[in-house]
């Protein structure tokens, strides 16, 4: 099962300075005549200390009721578009000193996977170099490019510019737990949430952290984790990962009813959320719940078309299904993403042996998969079952002492006997 490794992010909101003058900054002067202001009189300010102009604000307040309604509606690539140009035009307002609107801009680009948004983000920094969010906007594109050290060096940096940045405590965080550092992923989730309390990502990173534990064996650790999932509910109902958290925990207790509810509610929530489709997948699929695992795995591989197990798991859905020339494709498909791994391998032996017409060239078809999946499984642990069912030999005269074990031919060997029978029958 996969647990979700990024903190999202969540729109933000302008400072507000103090009544009187107009707030000067070092990237310009707004008149005090246009500084926007609260109804209080109080003067609207960016993080740098700029005031924000009556026209930018305007644009500001516009562009962010356009992405909240796109985070409740749901996101297109149309959507995202606009919703950045929506954000820069806040900006240009602003002659392009706009730290939040540039961020902003970067973050609606995110929400459909755009790389584009990185360059926003710079751009933010570029305006206020201790901007902390979009700081950690970039350390979260080293993490997705697999640069943990560059991550972590941009989540500390983000706290040390801004002790209040409690994204960058949580991301943070979750570099530590990847390394085994959980005590000290512990403190700085306990720092995220003293300072915003409800910071639901630090709630979910923390139960995970928890459920880590329990897995080694503290049983009271996933008890633990369960306490921190109800407070998180408590906090928002609606909040979608921390669903798919207390399925894992459910898994890994046994009580896999519970689990199937708890995805099924994330992704009624979030359809979006990759890995509560693939938990939800991979559980139905243990009970034979073909079609609802291939909606899952279907909706994953939309999700992340180059996730290799999303594709085998739809493969394995559509197998079950009898849709087999479906599966077959699926499974080559996997194998053009990683030819190094050797799943895809086992299943299209599993799908040549078991699925098709029996016949002695699909069988012999089915050896050649078998043995390209010993040769990249070797002495991988995960795989050790799968060697044995597929390898495994028995003497041709097995023996027949009372209480010697009855040896179980592998299914190299089974194909091997049933050919050799065709062939002398044939």
């Amino acid at each position: 099962m996969r647990t979700h490794h990024q903190v999202a992010f969540i729109a933000i909101a302008l400072a507000v300075g103090c009544g009187g003058e107009s707030t000067s900054s070092k990237k310009g002067t707004t008149p005090s005549a246009d500084v926007a202001r609260t109804a209080g009189g109080e003067a609207i300010t960016t993080a740098d200390g700029s005031a924000v102009s009556r026209k930018a604000h305007g644009k500001w307040e516009s562009a962010l009721d356009e992405f909240e309604s796109n985070e409740k509606s749901g996101w297109t690539s149309a959507k995202c578009n606009a919703s950045e140009k929506s954000f820069e035009r806040a900006a240009d307002a602003q002659s392009g000193h706009f730290a939040e609107a540039h961020y902003m801009a970067g973050l609606a680009l995110s929400r459909c996977g755009d790389d584009g948004a990185h360059k926003y983000y710079d751009k933010a920094l570029a305006v206020d170099s201790r901007f902390c969010k979009a700081r950690v906007g970039l350390g979260l594109r080293d993490l997705e490019d697999g640069r943990t050290a560059q991550a972590r060096s941009a989540f500390e940096r983000s706290i040390k510019d801004d002790p209040q940045c409690t994204s960058g405590y949580t991301n943070l965080a979750i570099v530590q737990r990847s390394q085994g550092q959980n005590e000290e992923a512990l403190k700085n989730l306990r720092r995220a949430l003293a300072i915003e309390s409800d910071y639901l990502s630090a709630f979910n990173q923390m139960a995970l952290l928890h459920y880590d534990r329990g897995r080694k064996g503290n049983a009271s650790e996933l008890d633990l984790a369960e306490v921190v999932c109800r407070q998180a509910q408590m906090l928002d109902a609606d909040y979608a990962p921390i669903y798919n958290t207390w399925g894992l925990i459910k898994v890994y207790k046994g009580d896999v009813i519970s689990a199937l509810r708890f995805f099924q509610r994330a992704i009624t929530l979030d359809p979006d959320l990759f890995e509560a489709q693939m938990n939800f997948g991979e559980v139905t699929i243990s009970f034979r719940g073909y079609e609802d695992g291939r909606k899952a795995f279907a909706r994953a591989v939309e999700l992340n078309p180059s996730n290799y197990d999303a594709v085998i798991g739809l493969g394995t859905a559509l197998r079950g299904l009898e849709r087999f020339p479906e599966a077959e494709t699926q499974y080559e498909r996997a194998k053009q993403l990683d030819a190094r791994r050797p799943e895809a391998f086992f299943n299209l032996g599993v799908l040549y042996q078991d699925y098709m017409s029996g016949s002695v060239n699909e069988l012999k078809e089915a050896k050649v998969y078998f043995s390209e999946f010993l040769q990249r499984a070797g002495k991988q642990t995960e795989f050790r079952s799968s060697v044995q069912d597929v390898s495994n030999r028995c003497a041709q005269k097995s023996s027949k002492k009372r209480g010697a074990p009855k040896c179980r031919p592998g299914r190299i060997q089974n194909i091997d006997i049933s050919v050799e029978a065709m062939q002398v029958t044939g």
